[in-house]
């Protein structure tokens, strides 16, 4: 994420400091009934960023939706003017995760798994 905004003012650290409270935030959460997953299905957690959008959560989920993606996990953060979201999908969900961010003129960074599992 933090080479998609560099130059623009935001600092490495400002971008590392909220995808890591968003990734923190979806792990600390209880998943509803509805979003239980079966532990061998294999999951993507992606960042998309955007100046100062505050309904960007709902507008990134009801485009994965729209593209038949099944939203997992979602959480949103600001820093400064900018907003991330950070979304959990299945790992075939990756061409929605790009039609959505191409749509909605976003940034779009895959978590490593190692940062979204710890």
């Amino acid at each position: 994420m933090a080479k998609r905004v560099a130059g623009s003012g935001i600092s490495r650290h400002a971008v590392e400091e909220t995808v890591d409270r968003v990734v923190a935030a979806l792990g600390a959460r209880p998943p509803a009934a509805g979003d239980a997953m079966p532990a061998t299905q294999p999951t993507i957690v992606a960042a998309l960023m955007s100046r100062s959008a505050p309904d960007l959560g709902s507008r990134v989920r009801a485009a994965l939706q729209a593209a038949g993606a099944a939203v997992l996990d979602l959480g949103v953060a600001s820093a400064g003017r900018h907003t991330v979201v950070t979304v959990r999908v299945p790992a075939g969900a990756r061409a929605a995760l790009d039609a959505t961010a191409a749509s909605l003129q976003l940034a779009l960074t895959m978590v490593p798994d190692d940062a979204a599992t710890s």
